[in-house]
């Protein structure tokens, strides 16, 4: 064989090894990928138990309990941080529902582990019409185990957990939801 024919099969021997090289390296890529999206949150509630009744303090330091604000109306339950930029997604999020009309400003509730003055602050200054209330005693974090922020939590009039998200992105299917909180 001529050094011609050389090159020519290093060349095709090269081209292979590359080949199978990157193969090997999407196809790992695509098994971490289908991993990430497939698990799970470990949510500390799952579909139809009951929402806890949580002492919560309102933007004028009075208490009422979380499921009084839920009982026979249902409701959107967003725990948030406000300096979570994630949260403030959901936040806008939920917001543009309820100028869409997808739900009642009262119908959506925010809690946060954060005093009154920071929830006042971040509700005027993103403009948002419905109520943050504070979980001051963090009730919700230590005995309940809400650690993942934001996380929603539609909450149906029978006080029952109808779903559970940590998605700030996608569209909010009015009818669904609707349904959901009459639940």
């Amino acid at each position: 064989m001529n050094a011609k024919t050389w090159r020519s099969i290093a060349f095709v021997v090269v081209v292979l090894v590359v080949a199978a090289a990157g193969l090997r390296v999407g196809s790992s890529l695509r098994k971490r990928t289908t991993v990430a999206q497939t698990t799970e949150h470990n949510f500390p509630f799952k579909p139809g138990d009951a929402f806890p009744d949580v002492s919560l303090t309102d933007s004028l330091g009075t208490h009422v309990g979380s499921a009084a604000l839920v009982q026979g109306k249902g409701a959107v339950v967003l725990f948030l941080d406000p300096n979570c930029h994630g949260c403030l997604a959901m936040a806008e999020r939920w917001e543009r529902a309820v100028a869409d009309g997808v739900v009642e400003p009262e119908r959506v509730i925010a809690v946060t582990r954060d005093p009154a003055v920071v929830n006042n602050r971040y509700r005027e200054e993103h403009g948002f019409s419905y109520p943050l209330y504070t979980d001051s005693a963090s009730v919700f974090l230590m005995q309940h185990g809400v650690s993942e922020y934001p996380m929603e939590m539609v909450v149906g009039a029978s006080g029952r957990i109808r779903s559970l998200s940590t998605d700030s992105k996608t569209p909010i299917d009015a009818e669904s939801i609707r349904a959901m909180i009459a639940q």
